[in-house]
């Protein structure tokens, strides 16, 4: 569940952080579990910025402190 051996972007590092599943979060921001799976996991996942709009509106609920560079830093 929560980093078992699987590749994870900074972003699922810090899904894994705050103890949140994909489940849990793409409900929280109003996006498809599938989309954060993508976002969490694959390495070359490009979202919408629509997507990452809504992703970063509710990670700055559960973390003030979240930024698109920290969340989504350049490869």
């Amino acid at each position: 569940m929560f980093g078992l051996g699987k590749y994870r972007t900074s972003f699922g590092k810090w899904l894994d952080r705050h103890k949140k599943t994909s489940m849990e979060f793409s409900q929280e921001c109003g996006v498809h579990r599938q989309t954060i799976d993508s976002m969490a996991g694959d390495k070359g996942y490009a979202p919408r910025q629509t997507t990452i709009d809504k992703v970063l509106k509710a990670a700055k609920k559960i973390d003030p402190d979240a930024t698109y560079e920290k969340l989504f830093p350049p490869m």
